[in-house]
């Protein structure tokens, strides 16, 4: 199914609204859920080795909850104004100047930036 993020953002509003559940979605409550989940997203790697096998049961529960981390992030957005796809692009403009490829290829830090 080939949906685009404005018709995802309408169909977590209808999904919220036909609950009644806007009242709970304010910017604060929405960023920590992307925390909360994003931590849930996390915990999937816990304790497993950097070279194991992403399974099917491993991948279906990761596809969980990067949908979990992505819908609250669309409803911040949503509910803040910010068009997401917009600046995502900004931000990358931005990198692309930080880190030149010249001084940025195969570094995991470039410039000794924390």
């Amino acid at each position: 199914m080939d949906l685009t993020i404005k018709t995802l953002i309408a169909r977590l509003r209808a999904f919220r609204d036909n609950r009644d559940w806007a009242q709970f979605h304010t910017p604060k409550d929405l960023a920590l859920s992307v925390s909360v989940e994003a931590a849930e997203l996390l915990e999937l790697f816990q304790w497993r080795r950097e070279d194991a096998e992403l399974d099917g049961a491993l991948k279906q529960k990761l596809e969980s909850e990067v949908a979990d981390v992505f819908s609250y992030l669309l409803l911040l957005c949503d509910s803040t104004g910010i068009d997401l796809v917009d600046a995502t692009n900004k931000k990358i403009d931005l990198n692309e100047e930080r880190f030149p490829v010249s001084a940025s290829r195969g570094v995991a830090k470039p410039g000794g930036e924390d």
